[in-house]
């Protein structure tokens, strides 16, 4: 199978922010979440992470030489899954409700829409416009300029007063919506168009080295001047998964910027061990994301915002480590099973 080295680096440096964030927002408490340090780890795990990987996955399924059935089968697939890891991390919290009487809604935990909700639909909606021939690329520039412009207004009439758990899926402020299509559905979409649009971009940064460098300085400042702004977004949970367009321009900017700086290092220090690493990371990047989660989830429960500051590292480096151990054994007895066959 072919693979794409700056995708792989992209990925991987995405999923590495993913367990120290979780381990915070689940593990350590108020103040350890409100310091410096916290606030660092969710500002590197903002744009640089979800929206990024996203972007990434749209690429990809507008490269995807599989047919519409195959695309939509994959994203139902993939939506079931999250229906299966949402059960399995929150498996503790769910035996509590049923065995010790916890007034919490357990199709709350079941339903919450994590990434693999959002990559499901995500997919299911992209290989229906890789139908369309006439029009295709305006139609999802179209959709997402209406997507991030209109998602405040979205947020409010969806927010009703009946329980509902599949409004979540397509926005509203619900507390267990982490990301809704509206409006993390803008990024699949402009990885999508960018696909469409690669051979020109490339050869515009190619023979234009003007066009090039103008790109990287406009980024560059819409970064900075919007960076208090996209700053308090990201540390503020709640406003990041619900975010709008302003959020979604700030992010775009920083996402060219970081794709550049990842593309330098595929380019100058590919086979650095720690670079080889995120690529393996980026190759795995579902095992991973999954075993992570089963592991962070199912202590959570036990443990949820008690932890000082001081006991991340203490969490971290063993969840990290077994993660990884997991995710490589995983990989191996895959492989066995391939060469058998």
């Amino acid at each position: 199978m072919k693979r794409f080295p700056l995708p792989d680096l992209l990925k991987g440096f995405a999923v590495f922010l993913i367990i120290p964030v979780h381990i915070l927002e689940t593990f350590i408490d108020y103040p350890g979440r409100e310091s410096l340090f916290g606030k660092i780890l969710f500002l590197l795990g903002g744009p640089v992470a979800v929206p990024v990987f996203m972007m990434v996955m749209g690429y990809f399924v507008a490269l995807s030489k599989k047919s519409t059935v195959q695309n939509v089968f994959r994203g139902i697939l993939i939506f079931i899954a999250g229906i299966i890891l949402n059960i399995g991390l929150n498996l503790n919290l769910l035996l509590k409700i049923w065995t010790e009487g916890l007034k919490l809604d357990p199709l709350r935990a079941i339903f919450g829409v994590d990434i693999f909700y959002l990559a499901g639909l995500s997919i299911i909606i992209l290989a229906v416009l890789k139908t369309i021939r006439n029009g295709q690329q305006w139609i999802v520039l179209s959709l997402i300029l209406f997507i991030s412009a209109t998602t405040s207004y979205f947020n409010e009439i969806l927010m009703v007063t009946d329980r509902n758990y599949l409004i979540p899926f397509i926005g509203g402020g619900y507390s267990w919506s982490y990301f809704p299509l509206f409006p993390w559905f803008t990024y699949p979409l402009i990885g999508f168009l960018f696909q469409k649009r690669e051979l020109n971009i490339r050869k515009l940064i190619k023979e234009n080295k003007i066009a090039m460098t103008a790109i990287l300085i406009s980024a560059f400042i819409l970064v900075a001047f919007f960076s208090q702004f996209g700053y308090e977004t990201t540390i503020d949970l709640t406003k990041y998964y619900h975010h709008n367009f302003g959020f979604i321009l700030w992010t775009l900017g920083v996402g060219i910027l970081w794709v550049f700086i990842a593309w330098f290092i595929v380019l100058h220090f590919n086979e650095f061990p720690v670079f080889v690493f995120l690529r393996w990371l980026g190759r795995n990047i579902t095992v991973f994301y999954i075993v992570q989660w089963l592991i962070i989830g199912n202590i959570a429960t036990a443990i949820f915002h008690t932890q000082d500051l001081s006991m991340f590292g203490y969490w971290f480096g063993p969840i990290f480590l077994a993660t990884v151990g997991i995710t490589l054994l995983y990989e191996r007895i895959k492989l066995m099973n391939f060469k058998a066959v």
